[in-house]
C-alpha cells in the first residue's frame, strides 16, 4: 500500500478555502488552482470552459509515475458529475466509475459507483465492488458526516453482507477540528485533529485535512462541492493522537484577494517539505 499511503499523506494537506463566503461559489467565479508541487508529488488541474474541473493528475515528482488520474463530465442540468478515475494502490490498480449527484447549491448529495481492483503485474481482476455514499451537512453548510456502503460483486449478484462505514467531522468556531473514520464509533480506524493560528485567514488557502473519502474528490473539494471550508490557517495536525505535523505559510496580498503561494510542512522527524501552489 506504499503508493496509497503517499497519496493520502500528501492530499491530506491541501483543500482550497474561499473564506469570504459561507456558500460554495460557482466554479466560473473562483480563483482556480492549476498545480500543487513538492519534491515528492505533483498534482495538475485542467478545467472546462465553464470553469469546472475536467481532469486531475497526480504524479510522483522524481519519476513522473502516475499515482492517480481522474476525469469529470457534468450533466447538462448541473445535477450530477460522472467520474472516471484510476488510483495506484501498491501492486493493485483501482478503477472507479461513479455518478456523483449534487444538491441545488452544487454540493455533493450522494454517489453510486463501481470499483474494480486489478493486479498491476498482469492486469487481472482481483475484486469488484459496488458502493453508495451519502453526504450530510449541518445548518452552517459544513460537511458533517459521510455514510458509505460497499458490496462485493460476486458471481450470483452482490454480497448480502455489505460493509458499512462512516466518517464524522467536528467543527468549532467555523474550523474543522476533528475527522473520525470508523465502522464502530468506539474503535475508530483513524482520527485526525487540527488546531489553527488565531485570527489568521486568507481568501484562498490550503487546508490541512484528511481527504474527503476519495483521492479523486480532491479537485471537487477545491471548487466547493463539499460545503464551506475552515476559516483559519491550520497550525498543526495530529493523527491518531501520535504523530503531529506543523505548518507555516507564505501569503501574497492584493487589493482584491489574499492567497497562500506556498506552505511548509514540518514532519515529526524534523524534516521540512515545501509545497508550491499555482493559481489561474
Amino acid at each position: 500500500m506504499k503508493y496509497l499511503s503517499t497519496l493520502i499523506a500528501i492530499l491530506s494537506m491541501v483543500v482550497v478555502s474561499c473564506n469570504n463566503n459561507d456558500e460554495p461559489t460557482p466554479a466560473s467565479t473562483q480563483y482556480r488552482i492549476s498545480f500543487i508541487h513538492s519534491d515528492e508529488l505533483t498534482q495538475t488541474f485542467d478545467y472546462n470552459s465553464e470553469g469546472n474541473i475536467k481532469e486531475w493528475h497526480c504524479l510522483e515528482t522524481p519519476s513522473s509515475k502516475t499515482i492517480a488520474n481522474a476525469s469529470y463530465d457534468y450533466d447538462i442540468n448541473g445535477s450530477s458529475v460522472m467520474i472516471n478515475a484510476e488510483e495506484l494502490h501498491g501492486d493493485q490498480k483501482w478503477i472507479f466509475e461513479e455518478i456523483l449527484s449534487l444538491n441545488i447549491d452544487g454540493t455533493a448529495k450522494s454517489a453510486e459507483g463501481v470499483v474494480g481492483m486489478y493486479r498491476v503485474e498482469d492486469n487481472s481482476l482481483f475484486m469488484k465492488k459496488r458502493y453508495s455514499v451519502v453526504f450530510n451537512y449541518n445548518v452552517a453548510k459544513q460537511l458533517e458526516s459521510i455514510r458509505i456502503v460497499e458490496k462485493r460483486i460476486i458471481d450470483n449478484g452482490d454480497d448480502t453482507h455489505p460493509l458499512k462505514w462512516n466518517i464524522d467531522f467536528v467543527w468549532n468556531n467555523n474550523n474543522l477540528i476533528e475527522y473520525k473514520e470508523y465502522t464502530n464509533p468506539a474503535s475508530p480506524s483513524k482520527v485526525c485533529e487540527y488546531t489553527y493560528y488565531d485570527g489568521i485567514g486568507v481568501d484562498y488557502a490550503p487546508i490541512i485535512q484528511y481527504p474527503v473519502l476519495r483521492a479523486y474528490y480532491t479537485p471537487l473539494h477545491y471548487q466547493g462541492r463539499f460545503g464551506v471550508e475552515p476559516k483559519g490557517l491550520v497550525k498543526n495536525a495530529t493523527v491518531d493522537n501520535i504523530y503531529t505535523t506543523d505548518y507555516s505559510y507564505n501569503i501574497s496580498t492584493s487589493s482584491t484577494k489574499s492567497i497562500v503561494d506556498d506552505y511548509f510542512e514540518k514532519l515529526p522527524s524534523g524534516r521540512e517539505i515545501e509545497y508550491t501552489i499555482g493559481w489561474e
